[in-house]
């Protein structure tokens, strides 16, 4: 049995074993955005790592590009990779992947509830457990208090996410402007109206400043490569005048040595004279060939300082792809949380006043649970106990004491939330 075919039963031991201990609920379970994977496949060490789905519902790999892998089942995906890497190596057997869940994607709640919002989701999690996560059944404190603070909690979250959003997508727009050898890094799309923001100015010089260095290094490597390969190629123009001038010298003592051997068949030559001839011919073909040895020596170095050059460049492209890809990851995940911080906004300044005092003011039993749960391209709605099991991108609705629950109209704004925040510092 080959080296090869043993490592490769021992991948397959180790991946039965791990599938083995796998929960039914992941060999049943459908991926969907924002949920993270774990990737590992043992012959191709640079795709190991953990993965987002992005937005537009596709996992971007090194090597093998975007697999979408909505509504994938984790061992499909393992497939899909095996099948790609195998078609890129050219190879007969298989590679062999292994993918689990790092971090589902996170489930929502909304209501009744003292903290609601988006929380991470693991498996088996009921309503009655996702409630408790979100901190209980809401308990109204003494007046309205609490509802200011959690608007200025709400602001203050909207404006840090807000500010993490706006350095993601610079860094975004200068990553990608570095992997296409760009100078300068275009104004972003989501900033074209905003381009007179201190604030947006600030970050945008940052990012072209490190775009800046990042060219200044490769225009200082290519310069070091441009005076090692000048260096080498006069010393080549040298070593081949020097070859020029033992080649002349070899043809006058060739004309001499004839001369001295036709003496020599007559008697009249010298046999020292004659020996010092030749062993003069001997030596400077020795030259020769040591200057030709120094000629190959020198254009070798240029070569290989011209793969380390290109390998340096190489690095560069790789770090920044995968930071590129880091960034996207990010941003999806940061305009999430915005989105969730938005709506705790609008609960906070519209619905939670009135619900507060409808609390205060009626009592009664708890209405069933909602569930909005996605299937496919639809969302529907399951009614729902404290023991039914809650899914990933469900949203748990806990519904009120009150009979007719508040209903908000509009949309949140979030330049109201940026605003209100510009405002106050202002007035400070």
């Amino acid at each position: 049995m080959t080296k090869r075919r043993a490592s490769a039963i021992t991948v397959v031991l180790c991946l039965a074993m791990t599938l083995a201990a796998v929960p039914v609920f992941a060999e049943d379970y459908r991926l969907g955005i924002q949920d993270r994977l774990k990737i590992k496949v043992q012959e191709w060490p640079d795709l190991n790592g953990e993965y987002t789905v992005s937005a537009d519902g596709s996992v971007s790999l090194p090597l093998i590009g975007n697999i979408h892998v909505i509504g994938s089942h984790l061992a499909d995906l393992a497939q899909e990779i095996s099948k790609r890497l195998q078609q890129r190596s050219g190879g007969k057997e298989r590679p062999f992947a292994a993918v689990e869940i790092a971090q589902y994607r996170p489930f929502s709640i909304v209501g009744d509830v003292q903290r609601p919002g988006e929380y991470p989701y693991r498996p088996d999690l009921t309503v009655l457990e996702a409630i408790s996560i979100a901190g209980g059944y809401y308990r109204p404190e003494v007046g309205l208090l609490r509802l200011d603070r959690d608007m200025a909690l709400a602001k203050g979250e909207i404006r840090t996410l807000s500010a993490k959003q706006n350095r993601l997508i610079a860094r975004q727009a200068r990553l990608t402007a570095a992997i296409a050898g760009g100078q300068d890094i275009p104004v972003p799309a989501e900033f074209a109206n905003r381009v007179d923001d201190p604030a947006i100015a600030a970050i945008m010089e940052s990012e072209k400043a490190a775009l800046s260095v990042e060219n200044d290094t490769a225009r200082s490597e290519n310069a070091a490569f441009e005076n090692i390969k000048s260096l080498y190629e006069r010393e080549i123009t040298s070593l081949h005048g020097q070859i020029d001038a033992l080649t002349q010298e070899e043809g006058t003592i060739d004309q001499q040595l004839k001369e001295f051997r036709s003496l020599s068949a007559k008697g009249l030559a010298l046999m020292p004279t004659l020996f010092n001839l030749e062993r003069s011919v001997a030596q400077i073909a020795n030259e020769k060939m040591s200057l030709e040895t120094a000629i190959v020596r020198a254009e070798q170095n240029i070569t290989l300082a011209q793969q380390q050059l290109h390998e340096r460049a190489l690095e560069r492209n790789r770090t920044d792809a995968r930071d590129l890809r880091q960034a996207k990851d990010d941003l999806t995940e940061t305009r999430a949380k915005l989105r969730t911080a938005g709506d705790l906004l609008t609960e906070a300044e519209v619905s939670a006043p009135a619900e507060a005092r409808a609390r205060l003011a009626e009592g009664g039993e708890r209405p069933a649970f909602t569930v909005l749960r996605k299937d496919g391209g639809t969302t529907r709605e399951i009614a729902a106990d404290e023991t039914t099991v809650v899914l990933p991108d469900d949203v748990i609705k806990v519904p009120m004491i009150h009979p007719e629950p508040h209903v908000v109209n509009g949309s949140f704004d979030l330049s109201r939330a940026e605003n209100s925040e510009k405002t106050a510092d202002h007035s400070q």
